[in-house]
């Protein structure tokens, strides 16, 4: 009896099926992308030598720190003004400690957190309540006041809360654990890559992605319009307006803020590439879309490379890096999955049969 072996469908209905006799054992639950057992090559190292130099400064070389065995305990202060003591620490031990756990986590060495105080430290408050006395035109409101600790006085945004709801005051690492458990789900979950939810989840991970980049550079030009860092410059006339800017033209506040060169040419057809897909996704022009799962796996790992990116923006502007970054970048490679049958592949053309067909050419 012949039986479907290979099937077009729209959606969960079937359109379209082949006839043939031999059919091939498929697997429900195949996993069309898989995680890589380590990370994008060089990644360990960049993630040691960022906290290494977030506690010890630039004091040392790289080759120093690398035949450095003596350890170091960090001296700090909790919240409470409580004092605190750090695990022995050097170089080798915390790439060590990333190479068998594949992320960092300050806490197992009694570390203080990795964070910018100003781009990272968010207050996230939700409530339930809306309480007020009887008569009264106020009610019980709650305020963040976090962000004239981080962007001085003169910053006109003032969070307040009177009633159901959230406020934060930066988005900045939520978006950052939201794309690695998102990515990390949808790889997790690719044996459902070829229903149209999972496609919608993977341009939700795009959409977020991008907006990191933006989220930085917005704060970076409020912090340097507000309470600059030394040696930061701030001309409205050569930054001009961050409403309605081309996020190439934002990319060049770090130069124009921080005289310094930003040096993203390895990490440049990655993010262009992603932000072309970001508009596609939104705007939809043209309305169709393809999208072949060997370039949705290319897609998930320039992800990653974003993330470098917000490194480099750091380190440029002398602004200190975060744990949720470090993770960031901490992800491992995905690898394209197919079916044992399809092993044997031919070379994609996108223009032809993937992506690039469902988009003007003027944009390729």
């Amino acid at each position: 009896m012949n039986k479907e072996k290979y099937i077009v469908k729209n959606g969960e209905v079937k359109i379209a099926r082949l006839l043939e006799k031999d059919i091939i054992a498929k697997d429900k639950g195949h996993k069309y992308i898989i995680l890589s057992n380590k990370p994008i090559a060089a990644t360990n190292t960049e993630a040691g030598f960022a906290i290494i130099y977030y506690f010890f400064g630039n004091k040392k070389s790289r080759q120093k720190w690398l035949k450095d065995k003596n350890t170091y305990n960090i001296r700090w202060l909790d919240n409470n003004g409580k004092k605190k003591i750090s695990k022995p620490i050097n170089y080798l031990i915390i790439a060590k400690y990333i190479r068998e756990n594949g992320s960092f986590n300050s806490r197992d060495f009694n570390l203080p957190d990795i964070e910018c105080y100003w781009l990272d430290n968010s207050v996230d408050i939700s409530i339930n309540f809306h309480k007020f006395d009887n008569g009264s035109k106020e009610a019980l409101t709650i305020e963040d006041g976090t962000p004239s600790k981080q962007f001085g006085n003169k910053y006109p945004i003032k969070p307040r809360l009177d009633r159901e709801g959230h406020f934060f005051t930066t988005f900045q690492p939520q978006l950052i654990r939201r794309v690695i458990n998102n990515r990390k789900l949808l790889i997790e979950n690719s044996r459902n890559a070829l229903h149209s939810d999972w496609i919608l989840d993977l341009r939700t991970i795009i959409n977020d992605t991008i907006s990191l980049i933006e989220i930085t550079l917005n704060q970076i030009y409020i912090k340097a319009q507000f309470d600059p860092l030394p040696d930061w410059n701030f001309t409205i006339d050569k930054l001009g307006e961050k409403h309605g800017r081309r996020l190439a033209d934002k990319l060049k506040w770090v130069r124009q803020i921080s005289g310094n060169n930003l040096d993203i040419e390895a990490e440049r057809g990655s993010l262009d590439e992603l932000r072309k897909l970001r508009n596609h996704f939104n705007h939809f022009d043209p309305p169709s879309l393809v999208v072949t799962l060997e370039e949705a796996t290319n897609w998930l790992n320039q992800i990653i490379e974003i993330g470098f990116i917000l490194l480099k923006i750091r380190k440029t502007m002398g602004i200190k890096v975060s744990s949720h970054l470090i993770n960031f970048i901490l992800q491992r490679k995905a690898i394209f999955n197919p079916e044992p049958a399809f092993t044997k592949r031919l070379v994609l053309n996108s223009e032809r049969n993937g992506y690039l067909s469902s988009t003007w050419k003027n944009d390729k």
